[in-house]
């Protein structure tokens, strides 16, 4: 069948559903056109090797990725961030209509509520089904990370995501309560496919360049990688730093890997601290960031403590898991769960610094052995329940009922 797939966040930006989706769709008979921009993110800046233009596409191993201007931001500034959502929506719904040809299905991924009103409008006009992908459960994920406060803005978004759910052929979530959230929202149970996310495996640890991510070996190493922005409220991550500090004879060490619109902020506040136990390292590529996980001693998850991060697992939940370091989950919900299930870490809450700092101290005094052991169970969890063999499995099966009904 052709799939039409819609995403603003596309490789070499690092996309969960990305070339290699695309690319697995293709080996099971699909033929799959991309609807994509110019890869800027997190930095804000169009990649190296490209430069915006009216339109360019390329071909990769048979897979049509076409990319179309936008305008570019991801910073802080919510008005910005829509319009260059809502830029995308524009470019994306009139390629759709008129440049791309005839899918059999539509898969609207990124962003939130603007693709999956371009599915809705381009279904609708070309009498295509389409799927809708949620990866942030909108509009409770923008007041949680501060883009908007609730009010007559959040009740419009809300109208609008009840409009897209009701057109869409199915829904797809990444957790269970994902799905009860869209349950209680009158979305049919029947519509909902719960189906995890999983990492860019084929790109984790491809590199043979030697990384410029270095860890002191009189350490034990906690390593964050990823991005460094609000709803990570990775200050109380600092604060954590600060208070095992004062315990003067232990050797732990916060690392950060990754960029964010909170990345300066973080760096003076460890600089008015005067911290020694925390450093910062750039964003690396996708395929580095595999090596460097698996060097950390253990590997940190932290989200801001709000109700809508309680039914989500963060996406570098699913990474380390698979890299088989153990993992520090400061997140409510689902995703301590899923590690307490997996045996594969330590949970605590979230946005409290003396918890973090005490569960950092007791997993640093932890036997070699034990954390090994912790890493392999997460691993093997990862393979069994959330690979992407499973997931991309999964997708397809769902894509052929809808298009053929069986």
């Amino acid at each position: 069948m052709r799939i039409l797939f819609v995403s603003q966040l596309f490789d070499p930006e690092n996309s969960i559903k990305g070339l290699e989706f695309a690319r697995r769709l293709q080996v099971l008979g699909h033929d799959v056109e991309v609807v994509t921009t110019f890869p800027s993110y997190p930095g804000g800046k169009v990649f190296q090797g490209y430069s915006q233009s009216w339109k360019q596409v390329d071909v990769v191993d048979g897979i049509r990725v076409v990319r179309l201007p936008t305008f570019i931001s991801h910073g802080s500034s919510a008005v910005k961030r829509i319009l260059s959502y809502a830029s995308f929506g524009v470019v994306a719904s009139l390629y759709s209509l008129f440049g791309a040809r005839k899918p059999d299905v539509i898969y609207a991924y990124y962003p939130p509520v603007i693709v999956g009103f371009v599915a809705l409008c381009v279904g609708t006009l070309k009498r295509v089904p389409f799927v809708y992908d949620v990866q942030d459960l909108w509009p409770e994920a923008l007041v949680a990370t501060g883009m908007v406060k609730e009010g007559r803005v959040t009740r419009l978004v809300d109208r609008l995501c009840g409009l897209i759910y009701s057109g869409a052929a199915r829904v797809v979530v990444l957790s269970d309560g994902y799905r009860r959230a869209l349950i209680s929202k009158q979305v049919p149970a029947a519509k909902i496919e719960r189906i995890f996310n999983w990492c860019d495996e084929a790109r984790m640890g491809m590199s043979k360049e030697e990384s410029a991510v270095v860890f002191d070996g009189r350490f034990f190493n906690i390593l964050y990688a990823g991005n460094l922005g609000a709803a990570q409220a990775l200050e109380h991550v600092i604060e954590a730093a600060h208070l095992i500090k004062q315990h003067g004879n232990v050797r732990v060490r916060f690392v950060f890997v990754g960029a964010g619109v909170e990345a300066d902020r973080l760096k003076a506040r460890v600089e008015k601290l005067g911290l020694d136990n925390v450093q910062f390292f750039p964003q690396v590529p996708v395929d580095q960031i595999g090596g460097i996980l698996k060097m950390a001693d253990a590997l940190l998850v932290h989200l801001a403590d709000e109700p809508v991060f309680e039914i989500t697992i963060p996406s570098k939940t699913q990474a380390y898991l698979m890299m088989g370091r153990p993992v520090l989950m400061a997140v409510k919900g689902e995703a301590g769960r899923i590690v307490q299930e997996a045996g594969a870490g330590i949970v605590v809450e979230p946005c409290k610094p003396d918890a973090l700092a005490q569960a950092a101290i007791a997993m640093a005094a932890l036997p070699r052995a034990d954390l090994e052991a912790m890493g392999e169970r997460g691993s093997l969890y990862y393979r069994e329940k959330m690979s992407m063999e499973n997931g991309v499995t999964s997708v397809d099966a769902m894509l052929r009922q809808i298009v053929t009904g069986r």
